[in-house]
């Protein structure tokens, strides 16, 4: 059952892309519709629209974040779900850094169960961007603007679009501020955890892209040495 009254700061709004679930997810997104206008929250529940070659994923963040009216956009996916100071939290960091184009939240990843398995820090762009992705996507919390500067999430891209933006993003000379305590819960497993291969070629291919080969080739070489 979805939850809104956890969170001590409300969000505005909530966006939700559905992919075409079979189960009973339509039905508790309208249940929870119903409970969040009540008290004042718009609730958008979008089926979609799938595009010839486009990537899933990056192609459905990219759908909500077009219809986002707030200032600042969170994302989600199945099964990962916020801390109920998530949003208190991001929010009391950007009012204290309001250059800023984004917030990076340390990320719990969890097992099925839900037991917490590792943490997750965000590190440092300028050091780590070549060879990794430095900041946990769940853990990211844009500002509308940002996307609006330098674009959305690139649909060539199965499993690293979110590395391909926070490139373009510390490219942009854009800021990122930080949260000090995890925030976000994330279930392990998907897309990258089951097809290394491709997630190390997107990986290589990215930063190959952004000016970052000769070191981008020496991270693939690692990560492929140790199955990682």
């Amino acid at each position: 059952m979805l939850e809104f009254g956890k969170q001590s700061r409300r969000p505005d709004e909530y966006v939700f892309v559905d992919g075409g679930s079979t189960d009973h997810t339509l039905a508790i997104l309208e249940e929870f519709k119903t409970r969040a206008e009540s008290k004042g929250m718009a609730v958008r529940i979008l089926q979609q629209v799938r595009h010839e070659g486009a990537a899933g994923i990056p192609d459905a963040w990219n759908q909500g974040i077009s219809e986002v009216t707030g200032d600042v956009v969170g994302l989600l996916n199945s099964d990962d779900w916020y801390e109920s100071t998530a949003l208190e939290s991001v929010g009391s960091v950007l009012e204290a850094h309001p250059k800023s184009g984004a917030v990076s939240c340390p990320t719990r990843f969890v097992n099925e169960y839900g037991k917490e398995e590792k943490v997750f820090y965000p590190k440092c762009l300028g050091v780590f961007l070549p060879f990794m992705m430095p900041v946990p996507h769940p853990g990211l919390f844009v500002k509308r603007t940002t996307y609006d500067a330098i674009g959305k999430y690139n649909v060539n891209y199965k499993i690293s679009a979110d590395y391909d933006w926070i490139w373009r993003f510390y490219k942009a000379g854009q800021q990122l501020a930080y949260v000090k305590d995890p925030q976000v819960n994330m279930e392990l497993g998907g897309l990258a955890n089951s097809n290394r291969d491709l997630a190390r070629n997107e990986t290589l291919q990215i930063a190959s892209k952004h000016g970052a080969r000769r070191l981008a080739r020496m991270a693939w070489l690692l990560r492929k040495a140790t199955g990682r």
